[in-house]
């Protein structure tokens, strides 16, 4: 089975295989990110709500039917061998096969935040393992593009927004975790040069956090730099 890369983390992208994939019906790509970022099955009925509220059921079951077939000829789906789709599909509920072979970049996000929760603080890492939880989190730094589901916006879908929304919320307080360990473990280890851009990096995303601004100014003073 071709591998699914799904990276919601700033604008979305999807590869299969080593194609990368165009979603000319933008509510495939919203059905495919809902999906991937709740996991489990999905009630037609809700998945309709969500995204064609201002359709009666039979109309609505009709468009989901409609961007389901889209979403299943975009994924080449349709010529796959039985059991070896990503998408799950009964009569009455749709799920994607999280168990199959996808890479999504949500999930390194929370493994590696799973990780650091574990432990007691940065100061706390030493060694070996100090350098081993640095590179994690710097890969799990890459993955963060921008906002989830950056730019992406659907039509007089209200709860579908919302739920993008705490998407976003839920997504930053993740990355803020890993952008302040990678940085403290960096100036710990004695590479300030490269908490320094790591925190360069966060500010990028939030640029009015004073705590984020505090810190930078701390690692160039702690350098013997001058402040940019």
């Amino acid at each position: 089975m071709s591998i699914l890369k799904i990276a919601l983390l700033g604008l979305p992208e999807v590869e299969h295989g080593d194609h990368r994939l165009t979603f000319p019906d933008r509510k495939a790509l919203a059905l495919l990110a809902y999906l991937a970022a709740e996991g489990g099955m999905h009630e037609r009925q809700k998945l309709t709500r969500l995204l064609w509220p201002e359709s009666d059921m039979a109309h609505g079951r009709t468009a989901l039917r409609i961007t389901l077939l889209h979403l299943r000829h975009i994924l080449e789906e349709n010529a796959l061998p039985e059991g070896e789709a990503h998408l799950l599909i009964t009569h009455d509920a749709l799920g994607l096969d999280l168990a199959s072979d996808i890479d999504l970049d949500l999930h390194a996000l929370e493994a590696v935040c799973r990780l650091i929760r574990a432990l007691p603080s940065p100061e706390a890492v030493q060694g070996e393992l100090r350098c081993a939880l640095i590179a994690q989190l710097d890969r799990a730094a890459t993955l963060y593009r921008g906002s989830f589901l950056q730019d992406v916006t659907l039509r007089n879908t209200l709860d579908f927004d919302n739920w993008v929304g705490m998407q976003q919320g839920y997504c930053y307080q993740r990355i803020e975790q890993v952008f302040d360990w990678l940085s403290q473990l960096q100036s710990a280890g004695g590479a300030l040069e490269q908490a320094i851009a790591t925190v360069e990096r966060w500010r990028c995303f939030d640029p009015l956090n004073e705590g984020i601004s505090r810190r930078l100014m701390q690692f160039y003073f702690a350098s013997g730099n001058r402040i940019a």
